[in-house]
């Protein structure tokens, strides 16, 4: 719906990696492209996806309420703006405001670009994925005897050719179907009721293998109510039997929702593409991408909503469904059961037996999971060189898996597939031997062997993205466990000795650090902007040493371990010492000091760490223009606050003596006042959704706050 641009609020529950741009551990033969999209891409609500031309493109709701853009990638993972491709104003003759939940479908050689404005539906026609489009006129859909919140429309063309649209919203929480002719921009049919069960708004049409999934919102789109429900049927106009939640809020991210979603070819492989407030259910809707799955039953499995999104993907006429982060850590556990995939007494000895063992969290079950360059994968157990191997290469059924030093031999080299239910089949290069439970047995101890491809169970695995090595030269903020102070460089000096503290999350360069691994293993945190690096005073090996930045001396003063702890959230350890980077009295007040400490394994010691994006990229991918001007660099960083507001709304930017006009949610000026002490009265406003909308040297600025 409302494109959501309010003040961030950031509580910190556990531990969230952003990954940018990861490049993995591969072959000198194959390209570095596995790499993960990170989540979330970019700032954007309502979002639809689809393949074009060999690009993807993501279509949003509207900036600033009329100007809808489109963002386009080869690969999934590097995403570009594309600029302004529809703007009500002048490109709508009949609306100008309100325009939200784009769908795009192409078919005639064209495409058809419908959107909601003014709570109708509207259409307009291109010949390219991004326009420029050119409006049929007039609404396509303006009155509706079911709903008078005619939004969020869905087209869906069926394998007959019968093109439906589907719509309808929190208004009433109706979903309505008509039938559209093949021009595709006329109606066939009236309107049809087909509501489903816990249906709010957001209709979106999956088909496959002849079944209907009619994906949908529920809850509030402004709160971690929000969610994503489905219902399924033999028919695409209903009757639907209801099937539950596919996406809902968790510890970190909250109110996923309106979603699209991309099925990559003839695969059975599915991208759920949605928005998502991030670490609360305020700020900026965010757009995210996960992996969709189906089980064996042919229902949707619940999507696992992840901050390192999807890897790079590049359709062609297989389909090469892993998903695998090459370098990542993993667990891999023996489908239906609790048994992990585990070396005995976590050995480090050659020809040490792999079995399945119940899952107990160590280094046994961890394996470290590298594409190789002839194009599969090799396992190694994590702390060794020992690689998962088929005991003397053997391609017989029933042959051994053991671990062994690594050869770079075929005995080593593992085909990775994802199954259509979610989990992961493992042959053996130049075999159809699977890795096997011996019986497909649920006991802690069975042995694991190569077997025959059956496609039964005892050969499914599932795998866990455990841990991420840090992206060296990536930079960073850290965040004091359960605060929102991160870590900070008092006054944001570049003096050398300036104290190093913990501060209000402000996104400035004092809160940003660039971690690179230095030649000695250890880890080297530079102060971004300048030469000072994270340093110890006089590399004491005291508790309560202080911390400060200080010239980079190369010494141990300046080199911490860094170390994932079972919480999610990390430990930075002074080298040579059981000292870590520790905030005083473990406070949560601004300007608290940091100094190091014993290691007591408490939250004062845990750091939650964020790889930021530069400036000038768009989540892991380049902007085609960067930012220009001061007025666009205000629009990136102007947020309101608090949000919702009583009584006085305040500006993160300095905005005094500019005029502000606040709109209603129908487009109504309601009041017009002139910024003082960066901010306006709201008072005397009933409850309700605002836009607050500023002009500054010829430039507008948009944000939507809601009184309370």
């Amino acid at each position: 719906m409302i494109q959501n641009k309010i003040h961030r609020y950031n509580p910190v529950s556990k531990l969230r990696l952003h990954f940018a741009i990861l490049l993995m551990f591969i072959g000198a033969v194959i390209p570095a492209k596995a790499q993960l999209s990170g989540n979330p891409l970019f700032t954007g609500a309502d979002p639809e996806i689809h393949y074009f031309n060999n690009k993807y493109y993501i279509y949003t709701t509207a900036i600033y309420g009329t100007q809808f853009h489109a963002y386009s990638s080869t690969d999934l993972t590097n995403w570009i703006d594309e600029g302004l491709i529809f703007d009500l104003f002048p490109d709508s003759p009949w609306a100008q405001y309100n325009g939200w939940a784009p769908a795009v479908v192409f078919r005639n050689n064209k495409y058809y670009f419908y959107y909601t404005a003014e709570t109708k539906i509207g259409l307009a026609v291109g010949n390219t994925p991004i326009g420029p489009f050119t409006d049929i006129g007039a609404p396509l859909i303006a009155t509706d005897p079911y709903t008078d919140d005619i939004i969020d429309a869905n087209v869906f063309i069926d394998d007959d050719g019968q093109a439906y649209i589907y719509y309808g919203g929190s208004g009433k929480s109706r979903m309505v179907v008509r039938k559209l002719n093949a021009d595709m921009v006329s109606l066939a049919t009236g309107p049809t009721d087909i509501t489903p069960q816990n249906y709010t708004e957001g209709p979106y049409m999956v088909k496959r293998k002849g079944i209907y999934y009619m994906m949908y919102s529920n809850g509030a789109w402004y709160n971690d109510t929000y969610n994503v429900q489905y219902s399924t049927s033999n028919s695409p106009m209903g009757p639907w039997t209801y099937r539950g939640k596919v996406l809902s809020s968790n510890v970190e991210d909250k109110g996923p929702g309106h979603h699209g979603v991309l099925k990559i070819g003839n695969c059975d492989e599915y991208y759920m593409i949605y928005h998502r407030y991030e670490n609360g259910s305020s700020g900026d809707r965010k757009i995210a991408i996960d992996r969709m799955y189906f089980n064996s039953a042919d229902l949707i499995e619940p999507v696992n909503m992840t901050n390192y999104g999807v890897a790079a993907r590049i359709p062609d006429q297989s389909c090469p469904t892993q998903n695998i982060v090459s370098g990542g850590i993993y667990k891999l556990t023996h489908k239906g059961t609790n048994q992990c995939l585990d070396v005995v007494n976590n050995g480090s000895q050659s020809g040490t037996n792999v079995q399945q063992s119940t899952d107990n969290g160590s280094d046994a079950q961890r394996w470290v999971i590298t594409l190789e360059a002839d194009g599969f994968y090799k396992l190694t157990h994590k702390g060794t060189n020992q690689c998962l191997d088929v005991s003397q290469n053997s391609n017989v059924q029933g042959a051994n898996v053991q671990q062994w030093l690594e050869g770079n031999t075929d005995a080593q080299r593992w085909k990775m597939e994802l199954m259509s239910d979610g989990y992961f089949k493992l042959t053996h290069k130049g075999t159809n031997q699977c890795l096997d439970v011996d019986n497909n047995s649920s006991q802690s101890g069975a042995n694991v062997q190569q077997w025959t491809d059956l496609g039964t169970d005892a050969q499914r695995w599932k795998l866990d993205l455990i841990e991420v090595p840090i992206v060296s030269g990536g930079v960073y903020r850290l965040t004091h466990k359960g605060t929102t102070q991160s870590l900070d460089v008092s006054g944001g000096s570049t003096q050398q000795g300036a104290n190093v503290q913990q501060y209000t999350s402000n996104e400035s360069d004092a809160q940003r650090w660039v971690i690179t691994k230095e030649s000695d293993g250890f880890y080297k945190l530079t102060h971004r902007g300048t030469n000072q690096c994270l340093d110890v005073d006089n590399n004491s090996s005291q508790p309560g040493a202080n911390v400060q930045q200080w010239s980079d001396l190369g010494t141990d003063a300046q080199r911490w371990k860094i170390e994932l702890m079972s919480d999610g959230y990390f430990k930075l350890t002074h080298k040579n010492t059981n000292l870590c980077l520790d905030v005083v009295n473990n406070l949560a007040e601004p300007g608290t000091n940091v100094h190091q400490w014993t290691d007591n394994n408490n939250d004062a010691q845990r750091w939650k760490l964020d790889l930021i994006k530069p400036l000038t990229t768009l989540g892991t991918a380049q902007f085609s223009k960067p930012v220009k001007n001061e007025n666009e660099t205000l629009a990136a960083t102007l947020n309101v606050y608090p949000n919702p507001v009583k009584n006085t709304l305040f500006f993160s930017s300095e905005m005094n003596g500019i005029k502000v006009h606040v709109f209603s949610e129908t487009g109504s000026v309601v009041s017009q006042q002139t910024a003082k002490d960066n901010s306006i009265d709201v008072s005397g406003l009933a409850t309700g959704i605002y836009f607050a909308v500023f002009e500054k040297e010829g430039t507008k600025f948009t944000k939507r706050f809601i009184k309370k």
